[in-house]
């Protein structure tokens, strides 16, 4: 074969690769899910960080199983994906604003810092 042949070979393995490995909507999802815990579960901690007592990690443990059934309705609702084949993106919608805040591909999904900060955000508004 040919050195062209042998390139060519190569990209187009990588790209049915590409497209069998493409993360769906679910998986998305699931990182987000699982990124906005891990905000959520920071926040929380810093601020029960004063109560080292038993009603201090009650409070914790309630706040997180509340926040967990928030952040499914808001996810499910929320995050979305647009699939380009070879990658795809995680969309978040809020109030009307859609912003791309993740990509996925082969197999995994990488959300962006941005994600952190939005929450945050939104947050100290409340």
């Amino acid at each position: 074969m040919k050195k062209n042949q042998i390139v060519i070979a190569l990209i187009a393995f990588l790209i049915i690769i590409a497209v069998l490995t493409n993360p769906n909507q679910d998986r998305h999802k699931e990182v987000v899910k699982t990124k906005i815990n891990a905000i959520m579960q920071k926040s929380l901690s810093e601020e029960l960080s004063d109560f080292d007592d038993v009603w201090g990690n009650a409070g914790q443990a309630l706040g997180m199983m509340l926040g967990g059934v928030v952040i499914d309705g808001i996810i499910a609702n929320a995050v979305s994906t647009d699939n380009y084949l070879i990658f795809s993106t995680t969309k978040f919608t809020w109030e009307g604003n859609t912003k791309v805040i993740g990509i996925g591909a082969f197999g995994n999904v990488y959300i962006s810092s941005q994600l952190e900060k939005g929450f945050k955000e939104a947050l100290s508004k409340e």
